[in-house]
């Protein structure tokens, strides 16, 4: 990481972000990053994950969305969706311009919250960049699919259409606060025209003439930091220790899925293949355990994937770049959102024998499917050899290096 000179100065750096702990974890690495190299770092985000960052010893002006947060999680009518979506928008947008007021130099900002963002920036003068680990439409790989020219452009523009009820209020509250002229249409597509992104995304993963529109560009995937002087659990390290590499199991921040029955599900197709086992409990609460099976808590992926025979998890994006960078052959098990979009992925590079979604999951389709992946050397091979591209590109450096441009 290039440190700061009289030619490449100290910046003040807001980071917003909020979202699961997926959506937080590639945050992690870019504040660390940017505070390594002699920024001023601040971070806007949650109760929730404030810690992840306090660890470290950046400053956090925390979001207070506990109730909201709980309720987001809940299922509901769409309608009620949306007002537990205002809610946080306008909590949101009243931090972000607080931390924003006391002095900042460039605003760096998750999706969601990139609209509040967007409007202060342009209030403050100051530069506003989007960075993202997904675009919004790979949240509609269909969309995608069916339409051969201009598809991301254009389910890009439908995705922000559908959301845009969820920022209207928070909008016209910031404008009327800054003293800016109100709009009538309050939405993502007119908040967002102009504003740069950069995508932790390595472009080896993406299709072919997947075009982002002018100021958007890929860097390179974004790991998460791990926690000061974290060392792996002694259980995990003696069950590691104690036998063949281990298939990984997880889904992340993933909830509404049944992980008794996914519980159930691996424990029988572990058996039938005569496999061990490492599950992470996630959010779901996947609880299996026997003399070849361990459930564990969080665990950094950057150390615990290059000990896996194999991984098996719902290809959110950081999880499967995770994998991928560890050369890990991986069995995607999509949940919902944008992780169609990379099981996709995962099969059309033939990283992947199949995408098992996972309301189709039985223990015979995930042993067949886990069976392909782990027999089937071709998958392994074509894992591996992404893996050097992967390992050629420094994303969270690249990133750094083009914030110092957009400022100056």
């Amino acid at each position: 990481m290039r440190p700061t000179t009289a030619d490449n100065p100290a910046l003040r750096v807001l980071v917003a972000t909020w979202g699961t702990a997926g959506d937080i974890g590639p945050y992690t690495g870019i504040a660390v990053a940017l505070k390594a190299a002699g920024h001023r770092v601040t971070v806007v985000t949650s109760n929730r994950y404030a810690k992840s960052f306090t660890d470290h010893g950046i400053a956090v002006r925390a979001i207070p969305l506990d109730h909201f947060e709980e309720r987001a999680g809940q299922a509901k009518p769409w309608l009620e969706r949306v007002r537990n979506g205002q809610a946080i928008s306008t909590e949101a947008a009243s931090v972000m311009l607080g931390t924003a007021a006391e002095g900042q130099d460039i605003l760096l900002t998750h999706p969601l919250l990139h609209p509040m963002a967007a409007v202060i920036a342009e209030a403050l003068r100051l530069p506003c960049v989007g960075v993202y680990t997904v675009s919004h439409a790979m949240m509609v790989p269909r969309l995608m699919a069916a339409l051969p020219w201009g598809r991301h452009s254009v389910a890009d523009l439908t995705v922000r259409l559908l959301m845009s009820p969820m920022y209207a209020p928070a909008l016209a509250c910031l404008r009327r606060t800054l003293g800016m002229r109100v709009q009538r249409m309050q939405d993502l597509v007119g908040a967002l025209r102009h504003e740069p992104v950069r995508y932790g995304i390595s472009d080896a993963l993406l299709p072919p003439r997947f075009t982002l529109p002018l100021g958007q560009s890929t860097t390179g995937h974004w790991p998460p930091a791990r926690p000061p002087g974290w060392s792996p659990d002694q259980r995990l390290q003696d069950f590691l220790d104690s036998g063949p590499a281990p298939v990984y199991f997880g889904f992340g921040s993933m909830d509404g899925i049944d992980g008794d029955y996914l519980a159930h599900t691996i424990v029988r197709s572990a058996k039938k293949l005569r496999v061990r086992a490492v599950v992470q409990a996630g959010w779901a609460g996947i609880h299996a355990e026997n003399d070849d099976i361990l459930t564990i808590a969080e665990c950094p992926h950057d150390w615990l994937f290059p000990r896996m025979r194999a991984a098996v998890h719902h290809a959110g994006p950081g999880t499967t770049h995770a994998s991928l960078a560890a050369g890990t052959p991986t069995l995607p098990v999509p949940v919902g959102r944008d992780q169609p979009f990379w099981a996709s992925r995962l099969t059309a590079l033939g990283l992947a024998p199949v995408s098992l979604p996972v309301r189709q999951v039985t223990t015979a389709k995930l042993t067949h499917a886990l069976q392909q992946t782990l027999l089937n050397e071709e998958y392994g091979h074509n894992t591996r050899r992404l893996q050097g591209r992967l390992r050629q590109q420094d994303g969270i450096s690249r990133l750094v290096q083009d914030i110092a441009t957009l400022v100056r």
